[in-house]
């Protein structure tokens, strides 16, 4: 059964308010947008009205905007490229509202298409989190290590030790990484231990490769359109994943889990994310 128009409704305007907050201005103010379009039966509610199996845990609103932005990075709506800061734009949201309005009437059938799409986020930032904890098993285990990821994506994040992380207790990683963190830590990790990473493989019910390029495209357009830096530290993190090819099965977590866990493997350290 399809979502009421004010639970949708409360979905796009929880998104607004998170974008807004996580620094995405456009997006905020153009999910405000939207949320005032499907209450009064726009061409949001003509989108969205009618889809079944949807959640607050399904990020509609999140496919809704990377349905669009992909049409953006395609070229396919010109005439919201001068305000999508991914594609060179000044982000003025107030003048791309209208445009991104007409846009989900004018090429209804694309939008349909893509927004049913699962969300494909692969956040390379991620990485920058994980660090310390990887650094920390290695520390302690004196062992490689042996590294499986669940929801891989395109499984960017295995990938972690090839780029490059700056704090004030130094760096860690290639110096010429195309993925560079700069001070992003509050506490940095220590950045004077050493990790080996012996196997790294993954796992994902819907696997994106990024040597293609559909799945990149994807990849793309789920970034904010405005979060540039987000779509340079993405664009670094599949330079080095072309380079440097990684299994993700497509398989349910816990079956893969299973059959990994399974396997002794005393010579490494396992390290499950």
């Amino acid at each position: 059964m399809p979502a009421s128009r004010d639970e949708v409704a409360g979905w796009l305007s929880f998104q607004a308010r998170a974008c807004a907050a996580l620094g995405s201005p456009f997006y905020g103010s153009l999910l405000e947008s939207a949320t005032a379009d499907l209450m009064a039966g726009g061409p949001v509610w003509d989108l969205l009205g009618g889809m079944e199996g949807e959640s607050e845990r399904t990020a509609v609103a999140l496919r809704l905007m990377a349905a669009v932005h992909q049409l953006v990075l395609l070229d396919e709506v010109p005439a919201l490229s001068p305000h999508y800061p991914s594609v060179g734009g000044d982000g003025d949201a107030d003048a791309a509202w209208p445009l991104f309005r007409a846009a989900l009437v004018d090429e209804s059938d694309k939008i349909d298409r893509l927004v049913r799409l699962p969300c494909q986020t692969n956040e390379v930032g991620r990485s920058a989190a994980l660090l310390g904890g990887f650094l920390e098993v290695a520390h302690r285990a004196q062992l490689p290590l042996r590294i499986l990821e669940l929801g891989a994506s395109a499984g960017l994040n295995l990938r972690w030790d090839q780029y490059r992380y700056e704090s004030s207790q130094g760096g860690w990683g290639p110096d010429d990484s195309p993925v560079q963190f700069v001070n992003v830590f509050e506490v940095p990790p220590p950045m004077n231990r050493a990790a080996e990473v012996a196997e790294r493989k993954g796992c994902d019910t819907n696997p994106l490769d990024p040597s293609s390029d559909a799945d990149t495209l994807t990849l793309r357009a789920s970034i904010w359109a405005d979060q540039l830096h987000r779509l340079s530290l993405l664009d670094g993190a599949i330079e080095v994943a072309r380079q440097m090819p990684v299994e993700i099965e497509r398989l349910d977590a816990a079956e893969f889990l299973e059959r990994e866990l399974a396997r002794q493997r005393p010579e490494v350290a396992t390290v499950v994310f």
